[in-house]
């Protein structure tokens, strides 16, 4: 009767340390799993930041650009605005046989 109690305490500590390893194996996955999500929570949040430092670079940029190509717009007006000041009889004669090349294309119709 010892050989069988000795025999079911045998088997009893076996099935709990087979119970404890799989817990502590259970537990090592958890933990793996667990910090593959850290990491990954991790990465998007730097992707997160990259975005939005990129989108302000990108709005800064377009802004940038938006009032170089204004100011190159108005430098080309003030230019010929310029010339048109310099040369003005020989605009006002180009511009008035300009007219009356006009005017005379539309009689002949």
């Amino acid at each position: 009767m010892d050989d069988t109690l000795n025999h079911e305490d045998e088997s009893t500590n076996f099935s709990n340390a087979e119970s404890a390893d799989e817990t502590r194996q259970t537990e090592t996955v958890r933990d793996a799993v667990e910090y593959g999500r850290q990491a990954q929570r991790e990465q998007l949040d730097a992707l997160r930041v990259d975005v939005m430092r990129l989108r302000t670079e990108v709005m800064a940029i377009a802004a940038g650009t938006s009032k170089l190509a204004a100011l190159e717009a108005s430098l080309a007006i003030e230019t010929v605005e310029n010339g048109i000041r310099r040369h003005l009889a020989p605009v006002l004669f180009a511009a008035g046989a300009a007219g009356f090349v006009w005017s005379a294309f539309l009689r002949r119709r």
